[in-house]
């Protein structure tokens, strides 16, 4: 049986190749390949029965050229190979590989080149391949804002006159390169930003992506509520400024938009907490708020919030009605020792949210969950004393909005 399976199987592969070459036989779709190309986009089609696809370019002894070469099936069973053949028939070898699909060639001689686009596999799949032919580019002077787009493998350079502490967002931008020559690396202040070390020149870098440089706009600041974010550039920042107290508990959360936001101490360091944060000392603290779409259609909301109490709770449902994003829930269960309890929530779609339950010591009390339960499944706690317990429901999403209901069960 094994040995009459294998048989069949080639008899099958042998006269799929042969339908596929009768079909590019009688030329229901003409080969692809065979133009002399210049710096753009070039697409088609191929597969082992008309491998390699070949194009044409005109090159200039000691001129450059870029070729990113990718298809259909890229990163699943193969990597497809694109290789640069000199008039003189001899291949010749990249200087630079730039991501996994495109070369930098420095050509030889004067003369036609041909590029060969070489099926990878040996199956009968037809697939679909990206060709994009470039050489780099110096565009001169920018200033702030989008710079625009280059082709996939080609570098582009601008020049932007900085001043001495400038702070820069770069966004889809390799490296700053300072009036000495050097590369500017992030400054650590804020993400993606360099701080400018002199007044000069400095060349912007870039491959295949497309850029924006910006500053950020002013602090502005902040309470408890709603802020409506100003619309951004991809890659800036804006400071949103609150006046905390220590150990109060600040709830930090986003609706709408394609911002990211990450909550810094009274000395501008990262604070730890997820979602929600306790605050270490008085004093005024920033949301730094980036935009992290290239083209944001909308600007984000800010939310920050205490705890929402649901006071003192029995068995029972209770939702949760009025919660903002990013704000936690408390609620405190009057328990007997040795009396077990249950307790789940039912949340929105998403990632769920963490559950701890205090004692009045303010000691942690372990839940054992239900793991044969639903999405939503129970935990059950056992007291070791009786008095109230507290519970805190905190997202662990940044979008996390919507109701939550703690369900109790004695």
């Amino acid at each position: 049986m094994r040995k009459s399976f294998v048989r069949n199987r080639y008899v099958v592969a042998a006269l799929a190749t042969a339908a596929l070459s009768l079909v590019l036989a009688v030329g229901c779709a003409a080969p692809s390949g065979g133009t002399v190309v210049t710096q753009g986009y070039y697409s088609g089609q191929y597969s082992i029965t008309n491998s390699p696809v070949t194009y044409s370019y005109d090159g200039v002894a000691g001129g450059s050229l870029n070729v990113h070469f990718v298809d259909s099936l890229s990163g699943e069973t193969s990597t497809p190979l694109a290789s640069l053949v000199a008039p003189d028939g001899v291949t010749v070898p990249a200087v630079e590989l730039r991501g996994s699909y495109a070369r930098r060639y420095v050509l030889p001689l004067t003369g036609r080149y041909t590029i060969r686009l070489q099926y990878p596999d040996v199956d009968t799949y037809v697939r679909r391949y990206d060709l994009a032919i470039s050489q780099d580019e110096d565009r001169g002077l920018t200033g702030l804002g989008r710079l625009g787009s280059a082709l996939p493998g080609q570098r582009v350079t601008y020049h932007y006159a900085g001043t001495a502490g400038e702070r820069l967002n770069r966004y889809g931008v390799d490296r700053v390169i300072g009036p000495d020559g050097q590369t500017v690396v992030n400054n650590g202040i804020r993400s993606g930003q360099v701080s400018l070390p002199a007044t000069g020149d400095y060349r912007v870098d870039a491959v295949g992506r497309t850029m924006v440089l910006s500053h950020d706009l002013e602090p502005v600041n902040v309470s408890i509520g709603a802020t409506i974010v100003p619309l951004l550039v991809a890659g800036q920042h804006i400071d949103l400024l609150y006046s905390g107290a220590a150990g109060e508990a600040l709830g930090v959360g986003l609706g709408g938009g394609s911002t990211s936001f990450e909550l810094r101490g009274t000395n501008d360091a990262p604070l730890v907490g997820g979602f929600r944060y306790v605050l270490p000392a008085d004093g005024t603290y920033r949301v730094v708020v980036t935009e992290m779409a290239f083209t944001p259609t909308s600007a984000g909301t800010l939310w920050m919030s205490h705890d929402l109490d649901l006071g003192t709770l029995t068995a029972g449902s209770w939702p949760a009605t009025g919660r903002a994003p990013g704000q936690s829930v408390v609620a405190t269960y009057s328990a007997v020792a040795g009396q077990p309890f249950r307790l789940r929530t039912l949340d929105p779609p998403g990632v769920k949210p963490s559950v701890a339950v205090t004692d009045p010591n303010g000691l942690a009390l372990g839940g054992v969950v239900d793991s044969t339960s639903s999405s939503d499944p129970w935990a059950t706690y056992t007291p070791m004393q009786s008095g109230p317990h507290q519970i805190l429901v905190t997202p662990r999403s940044t979008y996390d909005g919507g109701l939550v209901t703690i369900e109790l069960a004695a």
